[in-house]
């Protein structure tokens, strides 16, 4: 059962409860592989060979990552052809909000350890929506906003008036969304004022146009909180219920938390925290027909059009993006001659779920840089050594 009490675990981060770990000054030891550590979480696990992977490439990665000071890296996952193959962790800080993304307890990371995953809560929240749709509670992504929420008609007028939920699930809305001029700390930031207004989802809508509906990309950590409102509204249940009944009890998600927003809402845009096996259960649904053990979370037309490239992003926020679906980034790679062809979930401090449908393989990262940038790039990782390894 997905867990929803939010605050007490921001309290266990805050009080440092969690022991910190030593950190390793001592001279750096080999890397040696060894196959992930059998559960029964659901996913079935095997060795690099048996998913057509090469041990020593990505031994040589982890002996780079050793060598560097300061990488940030928390965890990296890699699946291949339903698979966990790889499974590493590293020490570093929890994530504190006081102020966001400052250094809470020093631990060493493990598969048990929810982690923060900031904006790889959109793309869930996205697979959420998706959920929404099999199940009935959405009938047209065409549909407009201000006819799902009339209550908001005063605000929603003009051009705003046209603003769909395709606009917001591909954050071509066109409101005048900001939250890269200010840190995550500073009230001129969107983000926070979502936290400090009475109404997130008004202050959202009441942003003036930058430009007409379905125009243009503009990131809008705001829609997608009206979407998380709009579940709501549409299934007459709060968000963390409905995710629970159709999406993470299905996928037998035992940890997780997620931040609200106010009174009414939870932070969709960017308060999840789970562990990487479970984060991984969600992107498997785009390998598997959005299917997991026999249930269906997301229909294959879904999945389709949420990794097709439905706006250009013009290297928008996530510069090496070329394209965004709903609520997912897409991004290729280039590796001997050959091009990869990828979408991900990305998150602020170095998350990512990057999945590679024609190699039906799956990479997660897990990272601490939220203030500064590490010493590794987890693309480097993927464009130098995994891709390489395959």
């Amino acid at each position: 059962m997905y867990k929803t009490h939010f605050k007490l675990y921001f309290y266990i981060i805050w009080l440092g409860i969690l022991t910190p770990a030593c950190h390793n000054d001592g001279p750096v030891q080999q890397y040696k592989y060894s196959i992930p550590e059998q559960t029964e979480d659901g996913w079935i696990v095997g060795s690099t060979n048996d998913a057509g992977l090469n041990t020593e490439i990505l031994v040589d990665m982890m002996n780079y990552i050793h060598s560097m000071n300061d990488h940030n890296i928390h965890s990296i996952l890699i699946f291949r052809n339903d698979l966990l193959v790889f499974e590493e962790y590293f020490a570093g800080y929890l994530y504190s909000v006081d102020p966001p993304g400052s250094n809470g307890a020093y631990i060493i990371y493990d598969r048990e350890v929810d982690h923060y995953l900031a904006s790889i809560s959109k793309s869930i929240t996205s697979v959420i929506f998706g959920a929404a749709v099999l199940n009935g509670y959405i009938e047209n992504i065409d549909d407009k906003i201000v006819d799902l929420m009339p209550e908001y008609s005063n605000i929603l007028t003009g051009d705003k008036g046209d603003i769909t939920l395709h606009h917001l699930l591909t954050m071509s809305s066109g409101l005048a969304w900001d939250e890269s001029s200010y840190s995550y700390d500073d009230p001129r930031n969107n983000v926070i004022q979502l936290f400090i207004v009475e109404d997130p989802i008004e202050y959202t809508l009441s942003l003036p146009l930058l430009y007409s509906p379905g125009e243009e990309f503009l990131y809008n950590s705001g829609g997608t909180n009206v979407l998380g409102a709009i579940i709501q509204k549409s299934s007459g249940m709060r968000l963390i219920d409905f995710a629970n009944t159709y999406l993470f009890e299905p996928l037998n998600v035992e940890g997780g938390s997620w931040q609200q927003l106010g009174e009414h809402y939870l932070f969709a845009s960017g308060g999840l925290f789970l562990r990487p096996r479970e984060l991984a259960k969600i992107g498997s649904l785009f390998l598997n027909n959005g299917y997991w053990e026999g249930h269906q979370i997301i229909s294959e037309h879904w999945i389709a059009e949420s990794v097709r490239n439905q706006i250009i992003t013009k290297g928008r926020t996530l510069p090496l993006a070329h394209g965004y679906g709903y609520q997912w980034w897409l991004q290729d790679y280039q590796v001997n001659g050959i091009v990869y062809n990828s979408f991900l979930a990305a998150g602020w401090g170095d998350q990512y779920m990057i999945i590679f449908p024609e190699q039906n393989m799956m990479v997660l990262f897990n990272g601490g840089n939220y203030l500064s940038s590490g010493s590794i790039s987890p693309f480097d990782l993927v464009q130098d050594y995994i891709l390489r390894a395959l």
